[in-house]
């Protein structure tokens, strides 16, 4: 699966207008080193809940995140090979 098929399954379990700042940054990034610069990191600005958070597993598997009072819930996933 190539890079570009793999973020449109990561953004494909967001709500488009609900989420649409959020699917903005990601599809921002063009290579999966673009990609990594946002691993671990809010995606959803301020700090008022729910915020969506982008998590970066160590096997290549990204998943997004949705943070309600501590606790956070998979909003989507998509694995992203390296080569």
């Amino acid at each position: 699966m190539g890079f570009r098929r793999s973020l449109d399954t990561l953004i494909a379990g967001l709500d488009p207008e609900k989420h649409r700042v959020e699917i903005k940054t990601l599809k921002r990034c063009r290579t999966l080193e673009q990609l990594d610069a946002l691993g671990n990191q809010w995606l959803t600005p301020g700090s008022r809940d729910p915020r969506l958070k982008l998590i970066k597993h160590h096997t290549g598997t990204f998943l997004v995140l949705e943070f309600v009072d501590g606790w956070g819930t998979t909003m989507s996933q998509a694995d992203f090979w390296r080569r």
